[in-house]
């Protein structure tokens, strides 16, 4: 009985000492060679290493291993005896490629290269079957062997502000990725493959080359962001509106066109951003969008709005900024959750009196247009605090001004404004700060 007893209190105090291992991270490498066994987690960052010695094999039972911020243009191949490796920090490094026995380390489920000179992959970097996280940011990185299609427990994909010009067609085969972050490339062409990424809920592929969005993107259903800023596209494919789950569409920066009448299908959608386009008009139907809160259609060449434009009553910001908008349809004043509205660099003449049914607005300017008059149900605007009016026609403002006690902040330079003008609105609202020059 009592050997029993004893037994099990050595069972116990051996775990314990194992988890103490277990949770220890070694700092230097020396230390660590005295007993490479009990090494779980190594960090030999910042040091001023220049090779990694081929006595790194003895650590069996390494889970972690960070080597970032040194001086190691390469990997030994010994590397690929850590079969209990999961998680290898490579970051800012000299290193431009990867032994072939990279391959081996069947356990690693995360890899970081962010900022290293790494140009390429070997085609056993398709063997490392438990890889979830994939982080290869600001590299040199060209390339993406075609074994990477067999890396199957991809969740995440994050190859930013490198050189890849092109995906291999197998990155259609990652049929458990959530998040494929591409941006800052030189991507020209995307392969029809990407449809097949059925579980895909986060596609960034900002600052490439791009031209053309394959119509099989309109497969994605679980997809919740899409960013596709600053690339050449002239054009969406119908197919995007079959994105039922999409929330967040960022196409900035393009040669847009004309968008798909299919695209008001996506009324899922919160955020849309298409500011610096050569938009000329919007679809009829474009209301449809009513889960909208965030809408961008800066520096397009709108020369109006749809009367659904009206039927987007959740928006909460809106810039319409650097379009040639002449005027607004009644409907304008249905948008009453309105908080910021931005409607400077248009051709404005007139607003709709309905204007003064958007009650929760906080800011709004309408500077750079042609306006001569505000209507006067301006004054329900009560929330107003910032008015920005500079280089306009008006001659005065209207006597519901005054109702604005929140007003903290108008600006009315090269305007058309007499002295007497001036005089009354400072005496009316004395509080706000008025800028006439």
């Amino acid at each position: 009985m009592k050997k029993n007893i004893l037994f099990i209190v050595l069972l116990i105090f051996g775990s314990i000492n194992l988890f103490a291992q277990e949770d220890k991270t070694y700092k230097s490498l020396e230390e660590a060679l005295k007993t490479p066994d009990q090494v779980f987690s190594l960090d030999i960052r910042n040091k001023d290493l220049i090779k990694l010695p081929a006595d790194i094999k003895k650590f069996k039972n390494l889970k972690y291993l960070s080597i970032s911020n040194t001086q190691i243009t390469e990997l030994p191949k010994e590397i690929g005896l850590l079969s209990n490796l999961v998680d290898l920090d490579l970051r800012m490094n000299q290193i431009k490629s990867l032994p072939k026995t990279i391959g081996k380390l069947k356990n690693l489920r995360i890899i970081k290269l962010t900022n290293s000179k790494i140009t390429g992959f070997p085609e056993s970097f398709g063997d490392l079957t438990s890889l979830e996280y994939l982080q290869i940011t600001i590299t040199d990185l060209a390339g993406l062997p075609k074994s990477i299609g067999k890396l199957k427990k991809l969740k995440s994909i994050n190859i930013s502000t490198s050189k890849l010009t092109g995906l291999p067609e197998s990155i259609g085969d990652l049929t458990n990725l959530e998040e494929l972050m591409l941006g800052g490339n030189k991507i020209t062409v995307l392969p029809k493959s990407v449809g097949n990424l059925a579980n895909l809920k986060i596609l960034f592929l900002t600052d490439n080359e791009l031209t053309v969005l394959p119509s099989s993107v309109g497969n994605l259903k679980k997809l919740k962001e899409l960013n596709i800023n600053n690339n050449q596209f002239k054009n969406l494919p119908e197919t995007i509106g079959k994105l039922s789950s999409l929330r967040d569409l960022s196409a900035g920066g393009n040669a847009l066109i004309l968008l798909p009448e299919q695209l008001t299908d996506l009324n899922q959608l919160t955020k849309l951003d298409l500011g610096a386009n050569q938009l000329k008009t919007l679809p009829t139907l474009f209301g449809n969008l009513s889960n909208l809160y965030d809408l961008n259609l800066y520096g397009n060449q709108l020369q109006a709005l749809p009367e659904s434009f009206g039927n987007l009553t959740n928006l909460q910001d809106l810039t319409l900024s650097g379009n040639k908008l002449g005027s607004l349809p009644e409907s304008f004043g249905n948008l009453t959750h309105l908080r910021t509205l931005y409607l400077d660099k248009n051709q404005l003449k007139m607003l709709p009196e309905s204007f003064g049914n958007l009650n929760s607005l906080g800011s709004v300017r309408l500077s750079k247009n042609q306006l001569q008059a505000l209507p006067e149900s301006i004054g329900n605007l009560t929330k107003l605090g910032g008015l920005y009016l500079s280089e306009n026609q008006l001659t005065k403002l209207p006597e519901s001004i005054g109702k604005l006690k929140n007003l903290s902040n108008v600006e009315l330079s090269e305007n058309l404004l007499k002295r007497e003008e001036m005089q009354r609105l400072l005496t009316i609202l004395p509080e706000c700060n008025w800028s006439f020059e």
